[in-house]
Formats: C-alpha cells, structure tokens, sequence
C-alpha cells in the first residue's frame, strides 16, 4: 500500500490531491473519493487518503473558517462580521455557498502549496536515482524479516547521509575485507552488497569479503537474516575483547562514544593492528560544537538507549579537536569531512590511515 505508484514523480500530485479532497466540505466521502481519484490517476491511495486527513479535528475549525472567509470575500467582496448578531442575521444557504465556493480555493491554494513542499523534500532523491534504486534494493532485503525493519532500512539508507558518502570510492578505496563495527542491522553492509552486484566501472566500492560485529543479539540477527543469501558474516560480541580481522577497511559509524573514554584509544589501536597497508578507517561521531544540531544527536542517542531497554548507557562525546588528539594517540593520521549543513544532526566524518 505504501510504495504503489510511488515515485518522487507521482507522490506530490498524491499529496496536493488529497489535501483537495480533504478540503471540500463532502464529510464522511472523503475516503470514497480519495480511492476513486488515486485510481482514475494511478496515484498511491494510501497517500492520498492520508493526505485527505487535513480536515482532521484539530485543524477542521480553522479549515472551515478560512473557506467560508474566502467564500464570503470572493462572492461579496467582502468578510464576514465576527460578531453573533452579525452571524444569526445571515441566511444558512449563504454560508452553504460560501462553503463550496470557499473551499475549491483554499483545497486548490493549499493543495499546490503541500504538493509542492513534497516536490522539495523528494528532490534529493531525484537528484541521485541511482543510489536511490540502490537504497532501495538494500532496503528489500528487509522485507522479509519484518515491515517495520524494512520501512526503517529504507528511510534511514536515504535519509542519512553517511551512506551515500561512505561507499564512494573517493573514501573507501576498496579492496578484499571490510568490517563493520557496531553494523547494527547490516545497513551499510546491505547497501555495500547490493553495490557489489553493479558494474565493476561503477562509481561504488566494492569488498568481496564482508564482516558485521554488533554487541545486540537480536541486531546481529536480524542483520544475519537479511544479509544470509550475501555470503556476510556477522558476529554478536565486543569488538573490544574480540579480535578485529585482518581487513582493509573499517567503519565506526556512531560507536566510539559508547565506548568509555578511557578505552576508545584502545579499540583504535587493536582497528590498526588488524589493518593491511594502504587500509583505512571511517568514523562518524558527533560534533559538539554544533549547537542545538547536537542537542539533536544527544536526544536521538537517548532515545535509542531508552527503546533498547539500555537505562544507564552513558556517552563519552568529545569535540573535532579532542578526537583529533584521540586519534593521533593511537598512531593515526587523519581528515575531516564535516556533515552536510542540510542535515539536520551535527555530525563528522573522519577518514583515519595508520602513521606506519
């Protein structure tokens, strides 16, 4: 229901026609209709029902007052008294005529204005249909675990742009081995196999032997699944008391400030060990100097924490410079590259190589 006739193309004309729907003062019709044009149209009728809602509740009142105002003014040329002897004195088919009239403009104004906020907010997809076809092949893979996995693997691989920037060859130079540790459901793992299947000329990288290392038992087993037809390997354990194996490249995507502090120069130096030359490492954690862009980041950690049943989980966030100096510590050399000013959490991207 929530992908037919979807596409960044079709889903705005979904959302500006059911906002109009929504709008027309046919109460109790609403669904009918809203079945009726998404498949005169070929839209999403989910979507478009969806939409459809604006004249929910809590906005009904000031819907129906903006459509009997703008009814008035265009029939008049001229508003309606907001006092009871002004109101009591009008005939009800006159607010009748001022409905209908009324709400053709406001569900056209309104339905064009939310059609096209959606054209934006879907514009990035547009402009890279390639890694989107990509996220959204990655993202399958989790529809047969469950609905819930899949439609989070699916906004989260679009949506966050680490992934996007993590398998380009200008970061990850390729090679044989990548472990991914704290892999979480094997997102960045999913989107790397499906990388592996396009072309050699592509502009993904691609590593024939892949390797996931998560702490959670039901993350690494959902990963497993979703990934079990792809030759991956995913390990439940610590990567602090567990070996790393020899690799090329290593990913530490929001992990190490849930490492102590005294122990994240530790696992940096056994990430190294396990390096083969020319191999690379890339962190993202979070920026504090960011603001309330990092406010963000502390809340979305907390919450994570708190879902995962993980009451007492603390976070050993540091700044740029204080990770530089980590980094430094445990015999690498570095470069940043800062998260997009988009995006709304305060993130950045470290590429570390070993100093030997």
């Amino acid at each position: 229901m929530r992908t037919e006739h979807s596409s960044p193309a079709r889903d705005p004309l979904a959302v500006g026609v059911g906002v109009f729907i929504g709008c027309t003062p046919l109460f109790g019709l609403h669904l009918a209709l809203s079945l009726a044009a998404a498949t005169l149209l070929r839209l999403n009728r989910l979507k478009v029902y969806l939409a459809a809602n604006i004249s929910n509740p809590l906005f009904l009142p000031f819907l129906l007052f903006a459509e009997i105002q703008t009814g008035a003014w265009l029939r008049r040329g001229e508003f309606h008294a907001l006092s009871r002897e002004a109101l009591t004195a009008i005939e009800p088919w006159q607010f009748g005529l001022d409905l209908v009239l009324g709400s053709l403009v406001v569900g056209v104004v309104l339905g064009v204005t939310m059609a096209a906020l959606t054209h934006v907010t879907l514009r990035g997809r547009r402009a890279d249909p390639d890694f989107d076809a990509l996220a959204g092949r990655a993202a399958e893979r989790y529809a047969r675990t469950s609905l819930t996995a899949w439609e989070f693997a699916s906004a989260k691989l679009r949506r966050d742009p680490i992934y996007r920037t993590a398998i380009g060859r200008d970061l990850l130079p390729g090679g044989d081995t990548l472990v991914d540790i704290g892999c979480g459901q094997g997102l960045t793992l999913a989107l790397l196999v499906e990388a592996g299947r396009v072309a050699p000329s592509s502009r993904w990288t691609h590593y024939p032997t892949l390797i996931g290392v998560d702490t959670r038992p039901r993350v690494a087993d959902l990963a497993r699944e979703a990934l079990a037809d792809a030759g991956v390997t995913i390990l439940c354990a610590d990567a602090r008391t567990t070996a790393v194996p020899a690799c090329d490249a290593v990913l530490l995507f929001d992990v190490l400030h849930l490492v102590p502090r005294d122990a994240q120069v530790d696992l940096l130096v056994a990430v190294r060990s396990s390096l083969r030359p020319g191999g690379v490492v890339l962190v993202r954690e979070a920026d504090t100097t960011t603001g309330w862009r990092f406010a963000l980041v502390r809340v979305g950690n907390r919450l994570k924490a708190l879902l995962g049943g993980r009451w007492r989980q603390t976070f050993a966030f540091r700044s740029p410079d204080e990770w530089r100096e980590c980094f430094a510590r445990a015999g690498y050399r570095h470069e940043v590259f800062p998260g997009p000013a988009t995006h709304p959490f305060g993130n950045t991207l470290f590429r570390l190589r070993s100093d030997e």
